[in-house]
């Protein structure tokens, strides 16, 4: 009984952690590797703690205002990234693969998520770009209904909405297992969050795959409107409602004015895209 309700209020978990931290502006930061952070409330929900939550940067190296942001994962930087624990904790560390290195989530019937926050106008900085790659895929994935809501990797996008901070809008970039791309869906958590397929199947595992993705296009598409400040991008690999296991790579993480990487999938072994180099000035 005590799971199944945690479960039902994961949206609101993830979406307070991100209204938190806009709502208190720059908050406390570790200087040490990030860990889980969480607290109880009195219905017995994991929630963050808002005095520890995240503090909101630009990357201090970004070479090209055409990039506004880019993350290559050679580290994890506690004072961009925080991680929360839902239930359980996913296990986030960096770690080197095809020669470089690369942002490892390993779960086991566990969430946590990796939030950081900042400030983009998606008119201007439209594109979101990352590289992925899935080496364990969770059993008995369906993301249509809550028992089943756990997907082996994704990436969300966060836009300053009015409300409370779990009322936050956001899509969810997903590598299904089993749903098309192309699928769009409700969470089964939250009217304010939208599940977008954008990697479908195991016919790749153990490989690189790139995503591009329109932000513009994808909010309309979502919420049919165009779309406020993006606030926040997260990073979670999940498997607590499953109660699987499941093992994935995130990296090359970007914002920029136009696609850095046209490739869907990356040559082997690993060679990192030159970001800051491949993307045009013109706004489009």
């Amino acid at each position: 009984m005590k799971r199944q309700r945690i479960s039902a209020w994961r949206s609101v978990v993830i979406s307070a952690l991100v209204g938190g931290a806009l709502a208190l502006g720059c908050a406390r930061h570790s200087q040490t590797s990030p860990s889980p952070t969480s607290a109880i409330d009195p219905s017995g929900l994991s929630l963050p703690r808002l005095s520890q939550l995240l503090h909101p940067l630009f990357s201090q190296s970004a070479p090209d205002p055409a990039t506004i942001f880019q993350e290559p994962f050679d580290r994890l930087d506690p004072v961009r990234w925080r991680e929360v624990a839902i239930k359980g904790a996913t296990r986030y560390q960096i770690e080197p693969l095809d020669g470089a290195g690369s942002l490892q989530a390993s779960s086991q019937s566990g969430a946590s998520i990796l939030v950081t926050s900042l400030r983009v106008d998606p008119r201007t900085h439209p594109w979101l770009t990352w590289r992925w790659r899935i080496d364990r895929f969770v059993e008995g994935e369906d993301l249509r209904r809550k028992e089943g809501s756990d997907a082996s990797a994704r990436v969300y996008a966060y836009f300053d909405t009015p409300g409370l901070p779990w009322q936050k809008r956001n899509i969810d970039y997903v590598w299904s297992a089993t749903l098309p791309v192309g699928t769009m869906l409700e969470s089964p958590y939250s009217k304010h969050s939208k599940i977008l397929v954008v990697e479908s199947g195991r016919d790749h595992p153990a490989t690189w795959r790139t995503v591009e993705r329109n932000l513009l296009d994808d909010y309309r598409r979502c919420f049919g409107a165009d779309p406020p400040t993006l606030v926040a991008l997260g990073l979670m690999t999940d498997t607590d409602s499953t109660h699987t296991d499941a093992l994935a790579y995130y990296d090359d993480l970007a914002l920029g004015r136009a696609p850095s990487i046209t490739a869907v999938e990356s040559p082997e072994p690993k060679s990192r895209p030159q970001l800051a180099g491949t993307l045009p000035d013109e706004t489009p």
